[in-house]
C-alpha cells in the first residue's frame, strides 16, 4: 500500500488500474486501492495475469507512482472428464487366456493434475472383465474364462472419474426439430446379441412411458408420436432396455436423451390488442407519446422482438417508434386542424429465419391549443341602417338597399362600412 507523506488533498489517493481492456477480469476500489474480481475467471483459458496499478494524490499538480502485479489463478475441480469417444468396440476369441487385454479406453480432464480413474459401472456379467488405470488410459482385460454358450456379447458401460466429477461411456444424445411431424424416427438404437435363435432375438423396450416417444420392439427405431414443443419441455431422458429372448433372458440398458431444437414457430404477442395515446400539437420533435410492448416464446433469436412501422403506417411520417423499447415518438410538430387523429399500425418482428411478425392499432389523438387567431369570412362588409332604428337592434347583412329614397349615412371603420 503506497504512504503518501502530505497531508490534505496532497496526501489523498485514488487508484487505478493500468494496461487493462475491457472484459478485464479485475477492477480496483479507487479509495482503498483493493482489487477484487469482476467477473469469473477460468483457469483453463487463462491462468496468470499481469498488470500495473497507479496511486495518484490529489495534490496540484498530482503526484503519482506505479507498481505491477501479478495474479496466478489456481485451479479447482471443475471440469469432469471426458471420454475421447463415446463408443467402443473389440472382437475376442472364446479361448482368449485370462489377463488377455482387449482395449484401452480414454478419457481426458481440462483441470490441472487430475488423475482419472476407470471403473466398469454395468454389463459386467458374471465379472468376466476387469480395468485397470495404466498411462492416462482405462485399460479392459479378461479376468475370467470365457463360455461362448453362456455370453455371445456385453455390453459394457465405463465411468471415468476424477474423485468428484464422473463421465460415462453409455450415453446417447441426439437432436430433433421441435417442428417434426409425428412419427419422425428420432434414432435407431441397435443391440447385438451373438446367440443364435430365440436367444439372439432381440426386444426393445423403454422403461417409462414418455407418451411424447414410441420404440419400435423389433427395430429399436424410436419415433415421435406426439408434437414436440420447445417451449414446453427442451429435452427428454429416455431409458431403453435391449432384451433377448432366451431362457433366462438377458438384458442390458443404455440412456438417450433427446434434445428439441427450437424453430420459429411462435410470432410475437403484443399485451394489448389496440393502444391509444394522446398528446398535444405544440409539443416539439421526438416527443414521447406512448410505449407498445410484446413478447415471443421462442428462444435466442427466433424471441428476439424488435419494433418497426411500415410503408404509410407512420402517420406519413408524422411519428416513429424505437425498435428495442416500443416507444412511439412524434417525428414534427402536429397540426390538429389539419389532422386530429391518426390511426397508427405498428409491427412486433422476431429475427427469426423467416421473420414472423404481429401488428397492433395505434390511435393518438391530437390535442388542441390556441394557436390560431379568430378570422373574418370576408376582409370588409357592407350593413345598412335606417337612422331611426331603435337601439339593440339586429342588423341583417343585406347586399341591397333596404328601400328607395335618400342614401342612408354610411359609416366607416376599418373591416366594416355602415
Amino acid at each position: 500500500m503506497p504512504i503518501d507523506a502530505d497531508s490534505g488533498d496532497n496526501a489523498r489517493l485514488v487508484y487505478s488500474l493500468l494496461g487493462t481492456g475491457a472484459g478485464f477480469p479485475f477492477a480496483i476500489n479507487n479509495g482503498t486501492g483493493w482489487i477484487v474480481v469482476a467477473s469469473e475467471l477460468d483457469r483453463e483459458a487463462v491462468d496468470f495475469y499481469s498488470f500495473g496499478v497507479e496511486a495518484q494524490d490529489q495534490g496540484s499538480p498530482p503526484m503519482a507512482s506505479s507498481a505491477s502485479v501479478s495474479i496466478t489463478v489456481l485451479d479447482v475441480n471443475d471440469n469432469s472428464p471426458q471420454f475421447t469417444q463415446r463408443e467402443y468396440g473389440a472382437r475376442l476369441n472364446e479361448d482368449a487366456a485370462v489377463g488377455t487385454s482387449v482395449l484401452t479406453v480414454s478419457a481426458v480432464d481440462r483441470d490441472a493434475n487430475s488423475v482419472i480413474t476407470y471403473q466398469i459401472s454395468s454389463g459386467n456379467t458374471r465379472n468376466r472383465f476387469s480395468i485397470t488405470s495404466q498411462s492416462g488410459g482405462g485399460l479392459i482385460s479378461l479376468a475370467l474364462p470365457l463360455d461362448y454358450k453362456l455370453e455371445r456379447q456385453y455390453l459394457l458401460t465405463i465411468a471415468a472419474s476424477d474423485g468428484t466429477r464422473q463421465d460415462t461411456s453409455s450415453h446417447y444424445t441426439v437432436n430433433v426439430n421441435e417442428d417434426r411431424p409425428v412419427g419422425t424416427t428420432v434414432v435407431v438404437i441397435s443391440a447385438t446379441d451373438e446367440d443364435t435363435g430365440e436367444n439372439a432375438r432381440i426386444t426393445y423396450l423403454m422403461e417409462d412411458s414418455i407418451p411424447q416417444f414410441r420404440i419400435d420392439p423389433d427395430t429399436g427405431a424410436v419415433t415421435t408420436q406426439m408434437e414436440l414443443d420447445y417451449e414446453d419441455q427442451v429435452s427428454y431422458t429416455l431409458a431403453i432396455t435391449a432384451r433377448d429372448n432366451g431362457i433366462p433372458q438377458k438384458s442390458d440398458t443404455t440412456y438417450l436423451e433427446i434434445l428439441v431444437s427450437d424453430v420459429n414457430d411462435n410470432a410475437p404477442q403484443f399485451l394489448r390488442d389496440g393502444y391509444q395515446g394522446s398528446v398535444y400539437e405544440d409539443v416539439p420533435a421526438f416527443t414521447s407519446v406512448l410505449q407498445v410492448s410484446a413478447t415471443d416464446r421462442d428462444s435466442g433469436l427466433n424471441g428476439r422482438v424488435f419494433y418497426t412501422f411500415q410503408g404509410g403506417d407512420d402517420g406519413e411520417g408524422d411519428f416513429i417508434i424505437e425498435s428495442t423499447s416500443g416507444i412511439v415518438r412524434t417525428l414534427r410538430r402536429l397540426d390538429r386542424e389539419n389532422v386530429p387523429l391518426y390511426t397508427l399500425r405498428a409491427y412486433a418482428m422476431d429475427k427469426g429465419v423467416p421473420a414472423k411478425r404481429t401488428p397492433v392499432e395505434i390511435q393518438v389523438t391530437v390535442l388542441d391549443v390556441n394557436d390560431n387567431p379568430p378570422v373574418f369570412e370576408r376582409d370588409e362588409f357592407d350593413i345598412f341602417v335606417e337612422e331611426n332604428s331603435p337601439i339593440g337592434l339586429v342588423l341583417p347583412r343585406r347586399r341591397h338597399r333596404p328601400h328607395p329614397g335618400p342614401r342612408p349615412r354610411r359609416l366607416r371603420q376599418p373591416h366594416l362600412r355602415l
